[in-house]
């Protein structure tokens, strides 16, 4: 299991960011290699997209991995307006099942801004038992970099 937490702060009132976070499709446009989005009538998403391994160590993996490509069922499992939410997605990468679980909680800042805290738990599955742990771990916090950039962009124009 991996995990990994961390907090950034967005020049936001809390009203905007949760607006922006409460959207699963804006979220999950903010990963990386995303290809297809598709929204259903419960509000959750099913998303197709591509591993990035671009800043991994190991070069002779990365003609292979950058064609595998991965899906994801995402859905909030909790959400308490303005406060915190909680997402699950299944799916599979290279033919594996793969979980990830993430918790947000947004405080409000005295300055008007927002404090946004995240965990996340990801179950990398077989895929951990195939590459490296070190590998599977460096691939997340990439793409886990990448997907927060993006994500604080957007909920400092308000989506």
């Amino acid at each position: 299991m991996i995990k990994i937490s961390d907090k950034f702060v967005v020049k936001a009132k809390v009203e905007d960011v949760w607006s922006v976070v409460s959207n699963m499709p804006e979220v999950v446009s903010c990963f990386p290699n995303v290809q297809k989005i598709e929204t259903l009538s419960d509000g959750s998403v099913k998303v197709k997209f591509r591993v990035d391994i671009s800043g991994a160590e190991d070069k002779s993996l990365t003609s292979y991995l950058s064609r595998i490509a991965g899906k994801m069922d995402i859905k909030y499992t909790e959400l308490k307006p303005k406060e915190s939410l909680k997402v699950n997605a299944e799916g599979s990468v290279a033919g594996t099942n793969v979980f990830l679980n993430l918790s947000v909680n947004l405080s409000s800042l005295p300055d008007g801004s927002t404090e946004v805290i995240y965990n996340v738990e990801a179950d990398a599955g077989m895929l951990a038992k195939l590459f490296s742990m070190g590998l599977i771990h460096k691939i997340i916090e990439n793409n886990a970099s990448a997907f927060i950039r993006r994500f604080k962009k957007m909920l400092e124009k308000g989506g």
